[in-house]
C-alpha cells in the first residue's frame, strides 16, 4: 500500500515525511520491527521502545501527543523515521487500517481445497496424516510429523520435525510450529485477539496478522487457546508446557520453559520470563511482566508486574508470605467474632 492511500481509511492521517508514492510494507510495532513497515505512537513508553531501535521503519503518531513534542524530538523524529504522519486517535486509526493491510498480507488463500490435491503443500515422505485431516496452501509437514483426524491446517502453516498434532485442533493461517511439539485436542491456535475499540457506539474491530510461533520441546493441554498477535507473533517459548483450556492473548511472549496450569487466564501483551509457573486458575491483567523463575499461585489475580524469582498469590497479587498472613489474620478474627 501506498503512504497517501492511509487518508483514504482514515481521514485524520496528515504526511509529514514522504510523499504518497512511498510503499508501507505492512503494520509492526517496537518488538519485531520490519523494513518499511509503520510502527504506531501515541505516548511517550512507545516512542522510547521505537527509538531505541535501528532506523528502518515509518511512524504513525497521535497527533496530540506529537504536538506536545519539543522541536528538536520532532526534527529527531522526522530524520529518523523513514516516513511520518500524524492521525488523530491512534487506537481509532489500528482499527481503520489495520483492515487493509489484512487483506492485502492475506488475499484469498485457499483454505477450501486442500493443498495436497492442489499440490502447493510440501508434505515429507515419513509424516503420517489421518483421513479427514485437512492441509491448506503452502501448509509445510515436515519429517516425522503425525496429524490426526479433524485437524486444520490453514494456508501457511509449517510444522516441523517429530511433531504430533492430536484431533480436532485448528492452526490458523501462517502459524509455525517447531520440533516435536506436542498439541492436544481441540486447541486453537492463532485466532484473532479480542481487540476492538469503541466510536460512536460500535466496537471496531483491530485486525490480527501476527500468527503465533510455537518453539521446540513445547506440550499444550487440550482445549487451550492461544491468540494470533496483532501485527507481530504470539511466541511460545522451547520447553514450555501449557495445561488444558488455557486462554493466552494475543501478544504474549513466554520464555523458555515455562509452566501454565490448568484453566490460567492471560490478557493481551504478557511477558513471561524463563522458567515462570502459574498455578492454576492464575489470571494476569494485560500486559503484565513476569520474572525469570517467578512463581504465581493458584487463583490469583495479577495486576502489576512481578519481579525475577519473586512468589506471589491472592487478588490483588502480592508476597506470598504476606498474603497467607492477611487470610490467617482474617479467620482469626472471623471465628473470633
Amino acid at each position: 500500500m501506498n503512504l497517501g492511500n492511509l487518508h483514504n481509511y482514515d481521514s485524520s492521517v496528515e504526511i509529514l515525511k514522504g510523499d504518497t508514492g512511498t510503499v508501507v510494507s505492512g503494520i509492526t510495532d517496537t518488538y519485531a520491527l520490519a523494513e518499511g513497515a509503520l510502527v504506531f505512537i501515541k505516548n511517550k513508553s512507545f516512542l522510547n521502545e521505537w527509538l531505541e531501535k535501528p532506523s528502518m521503519t515509518g511512524l504513525v503518531v497521535e497527533k496530540k501527543y506529537f504536538d506536545l513534542l519539543d522541536e528538536s524530538t520532532k526534527a529527531g523524529l522526522i530524520d529518523k523515521a523513514k516516513f511520518l504522519a500524524t492521525i488523530a486517535d491512534v487506537n481509532i486509526g489500528m482499527s481503520l487500517l489495520s483492515k487493509p493491510f489484512y487483506d492485502e498480507k492475506f488475499g484469498r488463500p485457499n483454505d477450501i481445497v486442500d493443498g495436497r490435491q492442489m499440490g502447493s503443500a510440501v508434505v515429507d515422505s515419513t509424516a503420517w496424516i489421518a483421513q479427514g485431516a485437512f492441509v491448506g496452501e503452502n501448509v509445510i509437514i515436515g519429517a516425522n510429523v503425525k496429524i490426526h483426524s479433524g485437524v486444520v491446517l490453514m494456508s501457511g502453516v509449517e510444522i516441523h520435525e517429530g511433531t504430533e498434532i492430536f484431533a480436532n485442533t485448528v492452526l490458523y493461517r501462517n502459524v509455525k510450529v517447531g520440533k516435536h511439539v506436542r498439541i492436544h485436542s481441540n486447541c486453537t491456535i492463532g485466532a484473532d485477539g479480542f481487540g476492538y475499540n469503541f466510536k460512536n457506539g460500535e466496537h471496531l474491530k483491530v485486525w490480527h496478522m501476527g500468527s503465533v510461533i510455537i518453539h521446540d520441546q513445547v506440550e499444550i493441554g487440550a482445549g487451550t487457546c492461544i491468540d494470533s498477535g496483532t501485527f507481530s507473533p504470539t511466541i511460545i517459548g522451547a520447553g514450555s508446557k501449557i495445561d488444558n483450556q488455557v486462554q493466552i492473548g494475543h501478544n504474549c511472549r513466554l520464555g523458555r520453559g515455562v509452566i501454565i496450569c490448568g484453566q490460567c487466564g492471560l490478557a493481551g501483551s504478557c511477558t513471561l520470563g524463563d522458567y515462570a509457573v502459574l498455578g492454576g486458575k492464575a489470571a494476569l491483567a494485560n500486559g503484565i511482566s513476569i520474572g525469570k523463575a517467578a512463581q504465581i499461585a493458584g487463583n490469583a489475580g495479577v495486576i502489576g508486574n512481578v519481579g525475577d524469582g519473586e512468589v506471589v498469590g491472592g487478588f490483588p497479587a502480592r508476597d506470598i508470605k504476606e498474603w497467607m498472613k492477611g487470610v490467617a489474620y482474617i479467620r482469626k478474627h472471623s471465628l473470633a467474632k
